[in-house]
């Protein structure tokens, strides 16, 4: 908890100095889709003002907290998320003034949230003090609100002053009318104002417009939000008076009260929440609405779906934009130390610790992906721990049996000790089934047929008491301290090891060609007494385009739960990763997406020369 909070005040004011540029940039972006939409698409000129708005917002957010996240994370994850956040170039920016710039934004959000309550409680008073209005006009407010599709009652309030109508509330709004315009106001300008106020219900325009206001208390010192609530304030008036127009009928009604309205302006509360049917640009608003027959015409809507497309393009890539100043340390101080480990032992230097963060990304319990080139550990979790392995095991079968450069095209026959040790367990060998070894090979390590396995282990001369002899000399000469071997098939869960000295058996594989074809077989097909026999490899990754992979094996047991060895291939990198104790089907696969973005955001670095 120390470190994240610790990260949060270089993250703010690094979210807050980057939103400079990126608010510029959000608003010169803006300012050019206003002129390329007509003036009289005013609701799609709204709906892109109203995503600008709140990109601005997303922005800094969502730097904000990549950047703690960046922070907090280990060494290994914190290495490739920074990779993906963004670049981290030099700052210019003294650190000691971070604490400075952090305490004056939050005294000016702090002035800008009593300035927004206090609007709430001038309203919450004005609603308090308000009487009930003439039923005639209840009636014709609740009459307005059914012909507009609003379902909940709409409450009308008379009250002191000279403001103009006004709506508050939500879920149970409320207009309010000044007592003066029920006696001076001719009906039908009252009810086109009234029908104004249902417009702004009808929109939801009070949440909207208290949103608006938060933004504005939070990104106060940029001059594009003020830019930007300014004009969503103009464009909102302008739909609430076209719906009014259409709701009346009369939309010449509502210039002339609007034209009325304009005289008693001077001296409002400038932070009131409320929507008020005198907002926006009144002398425009006035002349639209004395000109009805002007509406946006057919071409121009068609030359409007371009410039949103744009909008919510720059919306979506700025939210996810890249930053400039630091939040972690150089990368030099996160990267891995490159072992000077040579051939298919396991590396001496590992990290050390658990991956917290790669911890919450994965859902393997035990992760160790290594550069297969100089064996460097890119990312590890729990890579120490001693656990069982289930049918990685037959990669190491394989390679003991083909130490023993047996014919792999000799015939053997599945005998009655084959099906009995292994009652359990489906496999395509039937008791009596004549097969060759090289087809026992493919079953076990594309399709980890258990029986294959087995059979394999008792064709190795000497018997199955030979090959065992021989596996622990196996492990012995990789050098794996923490690796056993019970039986040839994995299903015992004496079979244990961990995942960084199964990333060393998997390097020691990939030198076997005949192993590295097999598990790289998507399917394939054996015989067996004259028919065919098809099988599919277990990982459904192999052959799925966008992978080339060099090496594969799956396992899974009850307690085991989901493993999987891989080795990646890519014009940049060659890794191995190893997978193990995933509790869903699917973690396997879902762990090897999420591990592939996470090294694409890894530099490569160059290996360094042995010396002699």
């Amino acid at each position: 908890m120390t470190a994240e909070l610790s990260a949060v005040v270089p993250a703010v004011a690094w979210a807050l100095l980057n939103f400079l540029w990126k608010g510029a940039l959000i608003g010169a972006a803006c300012a050019a889709l206003l002129r390329l939409l007509p003036a009289t698409a005013c609701r799609q000129r709204y709906l892109m003002l109203c995503l600008a708005q709140l990109s601005c917002l997303a922005s800094v957010l969502l730097e904000t907290g990549l950047s703690i996240a960046t922070a907090t994370a280990p060494a290994s994850a914190g290495h490739a998320l920074g990779g993906m956040i963004g670049s981290r170039a030099s700052s210019i920016f003294p650190a000691a003034a971070m604490p400075w710039l952090v305490a004056c934004w939050l005294t000016g959000v702090m002035a800008m949230g009593a300035r927004l309550v206090s609007g709430l409680c001038w309203t919450r008073s004005l609603v308090a003090q308000a009487s009930v209005g003439h039923t005639r006009w209840q009636a014709s407010v609740s009459s307005l609100a059914l012909r507009c599709g609003i379902c909940r009652p709409v409450l009308l309030r008379v009250a002191d002053g000279h403001h103009g109508p006004l709506t508050t509330g939500w879920w149970r709004p409320v207009i309010i009318v000044p007592g003066a315009f029920l006696l001076s106001m001719p009906p039908q300008m009252l009810e086109a104002l009234l029908a104004h106020e249902i417009a702004h219900i009808k929109r939801m325009d009070y949440l909207i417009n208290l949103l608006q206001n938060m933004i504005e208390a939070l990104l106060f010192f940029h001059p594009v939000v003020w830019w930007l609530s300014r004009h969503i304030r103009i464009e909102r008036e302008l739909i609430a008076d076209e719906l009014a127009g259409a709701l009346t009928g009369e939309p010449r009604q509502l210039a002339l009260a609007l034209e009325r309205l304009s005289h008693g302006q001077a001296g409002r509360n400038a932070a009131a929440v409320p929507l008020r049917a005198a907002g926006g640009e009144l002398l425009e608003r006035v002349k639209r609405l004395a000109r009805p027959a002007t509406r946006i015409q057919a071409k121009a809507m068609t030359s409007a779906l371009p410039a949103m497309m744009a909008a919510l393009a720059m919306t979506a890539a700025l939210a996810a934009g890249s930053r400039f100043a630091p939040l972690a340390p150089p990368l030099a101080s996160t990267t891995p130390a490159t072992s000077n480990h040579r051939g298919n032992t396991l590396p001496d230097a590992v990290q050390d610790g658990e991956a917290s963060m790669l911890g919450r990304l994965l859902e393997s319990n035990h992760v160790a992906v290594l550069d297969s080139r100089s064996g460097r550990v890119l990312l590890q979790k729990d890579a120490d721990a001693v656990v069982p392995i289930a049918s990685l095991t037959k990669l190491v079968t394989a390679m003991v049996v083909l130490d023993a450069r047996p014919d792999l095209d000799r015939v053997v026959r599945i005998e009655q000790q084959h099906v009995s040790a292994l009652r359990q367990v489906r496999s395509s060998l039937p008791e009596g089934s004549r097969v060759s070894l090289r087809s026992l090979m493919q079953l076990a390590l594309a399709s980890s047929d258990n029986r294959a396995a087995y059979a394999l282990a008792q064709s190795y001369p000497g018997g199955l008491s030979a090959f065992r002899q021989a596996a622990g000399a196996k492990i012995a000469a990789l050098g794996l301290a923490h690796t056993m071997l019970d039986d040839p098939t994995g299903l015992s869960p004496l079979n244990t090891s961990t995942a960084l000295e199964l990333a060393a058996i998997a390097g020691a594989a990939a030198g076997y060609p005949d192993i590295a074809r097999y598990t790289t077989n998507p399917a394939g097909a054996i015989r067996i007494a004259g028919q065919r026999v098809a099988y599919r490899n277990t990982n459904q990754l192999v052959g799925k385009k966008g992978w080339d992979i060099a090496l594969s094996k799956t396992g899974f047991t009850p307690a085991a739960g989901r493993c999987l060895i891989m080795r990646l291939k890519s014009p940049s990198q060659d890794v191995t990763l190893v997978l193990l104790d995933g509790a869903r089907p699917d973690a396997m696969e879902r762990d090897a997406h999420s591990i592939r973005r996470l090294l694409a955001a890894i530099p490569q670095q160059p290996q360094q020369q042995q010396t002699g």
